[in-house]
């Protein structure tokens, strides 16, 4: 029997063969098992927050019962969690063994393998993407084996699992590295481009945190930074400022529905290709209301990341769910890779192999490994195929 499904914009559907929910990493294996001999696709679903066709019409796999910590060292400042948990479930149990996540992104909806395989971010020059808080894996591959990653064994292939939107495995478990928890002090306010503009420089150099959101109605900026304080209590924020733990501040709640693009640009490019992407949507799309979000992302060496040998800056525009998008993200496309652009996996592209190859360095070599884990393509789809040049 077919199952209806749709991501959390409803801009991706299916009716798919089956829609599984295992419980232990055996009946993973089990179900790749079967797929492999009616030559079927496997796709993986966390908490459907891409808006790109990552699915599949063949069989999908939730990793919702697989949920939780599996494992924790608190002197090591590690945790191994089942890769079904939602970021947003990870927060308490993790203070409550004095530790945190470094840094997390706009949302916390996302299931921690969803956020690590799409390589989603937050911002600050200081630090990385999600993706590199991950020191070691554990694979279901296409042939139902259990492959464990680390970097003591297997390095490369770690770095190649860390962003590889499922085309490799399906995650069933991760292990994080944390640091000591800690609390957040969040400052916002309004500012002028021009203000932006000549404070931008200490701003990022001077916070831990910074970022902004453009309205293109107001040509108006809303200005974020966020510190570590020793401050514990609420009450103590002052307006527009909020003080609380790490998991509670870095998150924001996102309840009005919505299609994304995002590219990252090389970070000396970052406010010239901001100018750009402004100067389109005042001339072209003068209609558009939803804000672009502008963040920092310090370099990796993750093959797929997006931030991969170069600091970056990374610009995202978004539209109401209900609302066309498809000429709008491709104008803002075509602006992006005048800069060297590289997409943000989860979000809109139509960026295809031979592009890819052109501005990340590690692209071929994650395309052999693809291949060589996963040589039928059992996880891949139409889309994934042209991503990956794969015929």
């Amino acid at each position: 029997m077919t199952t209806a499904w749709q991501n959390w914009s409803g801009s991706q559907q299916h009716q798919s063969l089956s829609l599984d929910y295992p419980a232990t990493e055996q009946e993973v294996q089990a179900l790749l098992l079967r797929a492999a001999e009616n030559r079927r696709q496997v796709r993986a679903i966390g908490s459907a927050h891409s808006f790109v066709p990552f699915w599949t019409d063949d069989h999908l796999l939730s990793l919702d019962r697989l949920k939780g910590l599996v494992s924790h060292d608190v002197d090591a400042r590690q945790v191994r969690v089942w890769a079904g948990t939602k970021l947003h479930e990870l927060g308490e149990p993790l203070w409550d063994l004095g530790l945190a996540m470094p840094n997390m992104g706009d949302i916390d909806r996302q299931s921690i393998a969803g956020a690590v395989g799409t390589g989603t971010h937050g911002t600050g020059v200081g630090l990385q993407n999600l993706s590199t808080q991950v020191v070691g894996l554990r694979l279901a591959c296409a042939d139902g084996t259990l492959l464990d990653l680390d970097a003591a064994n297997n390095s490369e292939l770690l770095r190649a699992a860390q962003v590889s939107m499922g085309t490799l495995g399906v995650m069933t478990q991760l292990t994080l590295q944390l640091i000591p928890a800690y609390y957040l002090h969040e400052r916002n306010w309004q500012a002028s481009v021009a203000e932006c503009a000549a404070a931008r420089t200490s701003l990022m150099a001077d916070n831990r945190h910074w970022e902004f959101f453009w309205d293109p109605q107001s040509d108006s900026c809303a200005m974020k930074t966020l510190n570590m304080t020793t401050e514990e209590d609420p009450a103590a924020a002052g307006k527009g400022e909020t003080i609380g733990r790490s998991y509670q501040v870095l998150p924001s709640s996102r309840e009005t529905r919505f299609n994304e693009i995002e590219f990252s640009v090389p970070a000396e490019a970052g406010w010239e290709c901001f100018l750009a992407v402004r100067a389109l949507l005042q001339s072209r799309y003068p209609e558009v209301r939803w804000p672009l979000e502008y963040r920092t992302l310090k370099a990796d060496d993750l093959l797929l990341s997006s931030a991969s040998g170069r600091d970056s800056v990374t610009i995202s525009a978004h539209q109401g769910a209900k609302h066309p998008y498809r000429d709008f993200f491709a104008a803002l496309e075509d602006v992006f890779c005048d800069f060297g652009g590289r997409p943000h996996w989860g979000k809109v592209h139509t960026r295809q192999a031979a592009g890819l190859a052109a501005v990340l360095p590690q692209f071929t070599r994650f395309q052999a490994i693809r291949q060589n884990l996963d040589p039928e393509g059992r996880f891949l789809n139409p889309f994934l195929r042209g991503v990956f040049g794969v015929a």
